[in-house]
C-alpha cells in the first residue's frame, strides 16, 4: 500500500523560526512559532497544547542546539505551562518565557513567573497593542523584555506608549514587533527600542522533519508509574529501559541541556540519577501528551532482546549498562525512521557507545555485530568474532527471547 497524504503529513513535524534583531541588524534571538503545514499560519489550536508541543519538538524532534544554535528563543507559555512545570523541561539560559499581555496574574501565576526567574529563566510579555495599558504592573515590573506591536499603534501615539512602559518597566529591553518598512524600524530606533522583529527583516521559516514517535503504551506506564510518591530510580529504570523510545528521548533530554551537564551518560540509569524523579516526572507528562501511536512490537522485542543479550554477553562486568544501552538503542534508526548517526549525534553518549552504534566500531559495536550474526545465522561471522561461543549465544538468546516475550504485553499494550 501506498502511503497517503495524511500519512505523510502525520509522519511531519513543523516548527515556525523568526529572527529577532538588534539595533544593528545582528540576529539576537528567534521566536518559536506552532505550526501544523508548510503554511505560516499556526492554525487552529488551544495555547496549552500548542506549547505542549513546541516543548516536545524543542527537546525531541529537534533538540535545542539544532533548532536555536547560539541563540536564545521565545516560546509563549500559559499559566497553566507554569502551573504543570513543563518548562522546566527547557535549558533557562536558552529561553525566554513569553506570557500575554492579558494575563490573569493572580497570586498564584505571579509566584510561578518569579519562581521561573529564580531559576534563571527571562520573561517577556508580548503583545502590548495600546497606549492605554491593561497590563499587570507586577507583571511589567518583573518583564526583562516587553513586545510592542508597532503595526497596531499610530507613529504619534507610539512615543507616549513607549514611556507609559519605560516608567513601569525601566529595566526591560523592549522589543518592537511587526517592523514592515524601512520607516518602521528608524521611526522604533528614534524611540529607543532595542530588538526587532517583521517583516522588514525577514518572514517566518517553516523547518520540518521526520517524525520521531513514542511507544503509548511505555509512555503512559511511566506516567502513571511516577506519579507514586515512593516511586524508586531502580523502577524507573525498569519501565525506561523496556522501551527505546522512552529511552531515546531521556537521553535527549539529558542533551537538550536543560540539565546542566558537562559529562556524557553511558546508560540510562546515569541520566535518571542526574535528573533526578521530579524532571522525570515532568517527561513522563510531556510524553504522554506527545504520543504518536503504538510503535511496532516487533520492533520493541527485538530491542529488549539485544539489550538483554548485550549486557549477559558483554566481557567486562564494568560494561553492562553500556551494553545494554547499546542493544536498547540498537533499532532506534527503523523506529524513528531517521540515520543512526544522525540519532547518535543527538545524544550525549559517552563515545564507546556512540561508537558501537554509529558504526559498530570498539568492544561494544563488536558484541553488537556478533549479536546480529548470531541473530542472522551468520555462524562464520560469528565464529570470527567470539570464537567457541555459540552455545554461550544459544543460552543468553532463549534467556532474553523468553523475557522479550513475557514483556511484550507492556511494551506494545497487545
Amino acid at each position: 500500500m501506498q502511503p497517503t497524504a495524511s500519512d505523510s503529513a502525520q509522519s511531519t513535524v513543523y516548527v515556525g523560526r523568526q529572527p529577532i534583531f538588534d539595533r544593528q541588524r545582528r540576529g539576537y534571538a528567534y521566536q518559536l512559532l506552532h505550526r501544523s503545514t508548510t503554511e505560516n499560519h499556526a492554525g487552529a489550536i488551544d495555547g496549552d497544547e500548542a506549547t505542549r508541543t513546541m516543548i516536545d519538538r524543542m527537546v525531541f524532534q529537534w533538540g535545542i542546539e539544532a533548532l536555536l544554535g547560539p541563540r536564545p528563543g521565545f516560546l509563549h507559555v500559559t499559566q497553566s505551562i507554569l502551573r504543570d512545570g513543563l518548562h522546566r523541561l527547557l535549558p533557562p539560559n536558552r529561553i525566554i518565557l513569553e506570557l500575554l499581555d492579558d494575563v490573569d496574574l493572580d497570586d498564584e501565576t505571579r509566584d510561578l513567573a518569579r519562581e521561573a526567574k529564580r531559576l534563571g529563566f527571562r520573561v517577556a510579555v508580548d503583545d502590548i497593542v495600546r497606549t492605554e495599558l491593561p497590563v499587570s504592573p507586577d507583571l511589567l515590573a518583573m518583564a526583562d523584555i516587553v513586545k510592542v506591536d508597532v503595526s497596531a499603534i499610530s507613529r504619534d501615539e507610539l512615543e507616549g506608549t513607549v514611556r507609559a512602559v519605560r516608567a513601569l518597566a525601566p529595566n526591560a529591553m523592549m522589543l518592537a514587533e511587526k517592523v514592515e518598512e524601512l520607516i518602521d524600524f528608524r521611526t522604533c530606533v528614534t524611540h529607543g527600542f532595542d530588538l526587532f522583529s517583521g517583516y522588514f527583516f525577514a518572514k517566518p521559516e517553516v523547518l520540518t522533519r521526520n517524525r520521531r514517535p513514542v511507544s503509548t503504551t511505555g509512555a503512559v506506564a511511566l506516567l502513571a508509574e511516577v506519579q507514586q510518591p515512593d516511586i524508586s530510580l531502580t523502577r524507573l529504570q525498569q519501565l525506561v529501559t523496556g522501551d527505546p523510545t522512552l529511552a531515546y528521548r531521556l537521553l535527549a533530554l539529558v542533551n537538550s541541556g536543560m540539565a546542566g551537564l558537562s559529562q556524557r551518560v553511558e546508560s540510562v540509569s546515569h541520566a535518571l540519577v542526574l535528573l533526578g524523579i521530579d524532571r522525570v516526572r515532568q517527561l513522563a507528562t510531556l510524553l504522554t501528551m506527545s504520543t504518536q501511536g503504538v510503535t511496532s512490537g516487533e520492533l520493541m522485542a527485538l530491542a529488549c532482546t539485544r539489550a538483554h543479550m548485550a549486557k549477559a554477553l558483554v566481557e567486562d562486568p564494568r560494561m553492562e549498562t553500556s551494553a545494554h544501552t547499546v542493544g536498547l538503542l540498537s533499532v532506534i534508526d527503523s523506529i524513528f525512521q531517521a540515520p543512526m548517526r544522525e540519532l547518535v549525534d543527538a545524544l550525549p553518549l559517552a563515545p564507546i557507545v556512540a561508537d558501537a552504534l554509529r558504526d559498530g566500531s570498539g568492544e561494544l559495536g563488536a558484541l553488537l555485530r556478533s549479536i546480529t550474526a548470531y541473530e542472522r545465522g551468520d555462524l562464520g561471522a560469528l565464529e570470527r568474532l567470539r570464537p567457541r561461543q555459540l552455545p554461550v549465544f544459544i543460552a543468553a538468546f532463549t534467556a532474553a527471547t523468553s523475557w522479550a516475550e513475557r514483556m511484550r504485553p507492556q511494551l506494545v499494550g497487545v
